[in-house]
């Protein structure tokens, strides 16, 4: 323990001196742009820019390849590649993890764990889902679960090792548990998370009010099966999901409605 701690020391030194080198000012949507990736585990450039950087005015990602650039240069996020896909994601640095901290919006809940890189596929996709939310204007927080297993007020202790991939509430106050299935699982995987999920809506206390299963082809025809008889978990694939965003910022900028009781 004591090597690892004059390990993870010594980084923390070089990190130090590395953003020492590097001239620049940090501002608060680089900080924000920390933020994002310590509760997401990894993000792209792409993700980044259109969660921070995005604007009306500009199409082209530019900005945010040189922001990130120079968050790499400064030691605050740390590029990472998968067999998932040729894309570089960031994870954020210890030094990261203290920059995100004053991102400011109340934010004082910030993880500092990254997927293991089997795992990118699946923070990838839940990004996807969390920016499609926020483009529609739909949500006014998104809490992913590695925020739950650090915040003290999250029930852990009822949920075991099946905690939601997030939860997602909407700006009238309804909380949605969202979980992302990406690869095959036995049903009977999948139904000690449907039930456990079920034992917690039926609380009068519970962390969320519905739930909403996200499923790749693969894994619907066990989904629909093990979703049987559970009404309030209903169940979307990405692209059914993607379409709903699109259509209810459109036929309501400003609502909060999705339809996912059906």
């Amino acid at each position: 323990m004591q090597k690892e701690n004059a390990r993870a020391s010594q980084g923390d030194q070089k990190q130090r001196v590395k953003k020492s080198r590097v001239a620049g000012v940090i501002t608060r949507r680089d900080a924000l742009a920390c933020r994002l990736v310590c509760e997401q585990g990894v993000m792209t450039v792409d993700q980044l820019w259109r969660a921070v950087w995005w604007s009306p005015d500009s199409n082209s990602p530019r900005y945010a390849y040189d922001r990130v650039s120079f968050l790499e240069r400064a030691g605050l996020l740390e590029g990472m590649r998968s067999s998932y896909s040729l894309k570089t994601y960031f994870k954020a640095t210890r030094s990261g993890q203290e920059a995100a901290g004053s991102a400011g919006e109340g934010v004082s809940l910030i993880p500092l764990a990254s997927p293991p890189l089997i795992e990118i596929g699946h923070a990838d996709g839940l990004t996807e889902l969390r920016l499609a939310v926020q483009k529609a204007r739909l949500g006014a927080s998104w809490r992913p679960d590695r925020v739950l297993v650090i915040d003290p007020a999250f029930p852990r202790e009822r949920f075991y090792s099946h905690v939601p991939d997030a939860i997602w509430t909407t700006p009238k106050g309804a909380r949605i548990a969202v979980e992302y299935e990406r690869t095959r699982k036995t049903a009977s995987r999948l139904r000690l998370k449907v039930e456990t999920f079920a034992r917690e809506l039926a609380r009068p206390d519970r962390a969320f009010d519905r739930v909403l299963w996200i499923g790749v082809p693969g894994t619907l025809p066990v989904l629909t099966q093990v979703l049987a008889n559970h009404p309030g978990q209903t169940l979307r694939t990405m692209g059914q999901f993607f379409s709903e965003m699109k259509s209810s910022a459109a036929a309501a900028p400003n609502s909060n409605a999705m339809q996912v009781e059906g």
